[in-house]
């Protein structure tokens, strides 16, 4: 077992009057403390769990989606530094995802960029 750190966290549960009697005598007749048998506990749990072959396979998931993560990241910082961005779109592929609209009557009309006004002959003039 890891030696303890010397920081300490303070845990604090709600435990029924059953059990806590019990672990109270428990404590008492090995002439220990109620802390003393709660880390025996906490650590007994933490064993077995060491031993569970599921949850073991679920630290192995978890740990290869960490390096999996850690390659992207890593790629991500090569590439910054590296590759060079798609340039930005010109004015014409731009221009070209706002050229048409619906009108209410379902076709098709040029839209028309904000502040402007529109051409002759449309619905809107």
């Amino acid at each position: 077992m890891p030696e303890p750190s010397s920081k300490e966290i303070t845990l604090a549960i709600r435990i029924d009057t059953a059990r806590h009697a019990q672990l109270t005598w428990i404590a008492e007749l090995r002439g220990s403390s109620l802390k003393a048998e709660c880390f025996k506990a906490v650590d007994a749990h933490i064993e077995a769990a060491k031993n569970d072959p599921d949850l073991m396979a679920r630290a192995n998931a978890a740990r290869a989606a960490i390096e999996e993560e850690a390659r992207a990241r890593q790629a991500a910082i090569d590439n910054l530094f590296t590759e060079t961005s798609p340039p930005p779109p010109t004015q014409d592929e731009s221009d070209g995802a706002e050229e048409e609209a619906i009108t209410e009557e379902g076709g098709r009309r040029p839209r028309q960029r904000r502040g402007q006004k529109p051409a002759e002959g449309t619905p809107d003039s």
